[in-house]
C-alpha cells in the first residue's frame, strides 16, 4: 500500500487591482502595495480580498507577500497568506510561484489548517489582473 500523499488542486482564483502604491525607492529595489479582490473556486467558492506587498529588485525579479481574506458562498472565512517570487516573461506578463498557508475556524474546511501548499500563477502588471492556481495535500 502506497502511503505517499497526492498533491491536489485546490483552489484556482482570479483577481484584479484595485489600488497600486510605490511604498519606496532603495538600493535594494522598489517597495510596492496593491490591494485587489477577486473570485475563488475550487475546494470552496468565494470571494476575495488582498493586501499584496512586494519589492521589485534591480535584477528583475519581484518578491512577495500577500494576505487575502475570502468568504465563502455559505459564509466561512478563509485566510490565506502567500509569499514567493515573481519574474518578468513579458511587459504583459509576470510568472509566479511560492508557497501558501491556510487559518479558518470552519469546522467544513478545517483540514487546510497547518496542510502544505504552493501557488503558481501569471499577473499582467498592464492591466492589474492576476490568474492563480493553489495546489496541495490532505
Amino acid at each position: 500500500m502506497d502511503d505517499a500523499k497526492t498533491e491536489e488542486l485546490l483552489l484556482e482564483f482570479t483577481g484584479h487591482n484595485t489600488t497600486r502604491s510605490i511604498k519606496a525607492f532603495a538600493p535594494e529595489g522598489i517597495s510596492l502595495e496593491s490591494n485587489l479582490e477577486g473570485e475563488a473556486h475550487g475546494v470552496f467558492d468565494s470571494t476575495f480580498y488582498a493586501t499584496f506587498d512586494a519589492l521589485a529588485k534591480p535584477d528583475g525579479t519581484i518578491e512577495y507577500e500577500t494576505r487575502q481574506i475570502h468568504t465563502t458562498t455559505d459564509g466561512q472565512t478563509v485566510l490565506i497568506e502567500l509569499s514567493g517570487t515573481s519574474t518578468r516573461v513579458s511587459p504583459t506578463q509576470n510568472r509566479f510561484v511560492g508557497q501558501n498557508t491556510f487559518r479558518t475556524a470552519s469546522e467544513q474546511l478545517g483540514w487546510l489548517n497547518g496542510i502544505t501548499a504552493r501557488h503558481e500563477g501569471e499577473y499582467d502588471p498592464v492591466v492589474g489582473e492576476q490568474r492563480v492556481r493553489v495546489y496541495g495535500t490532505r
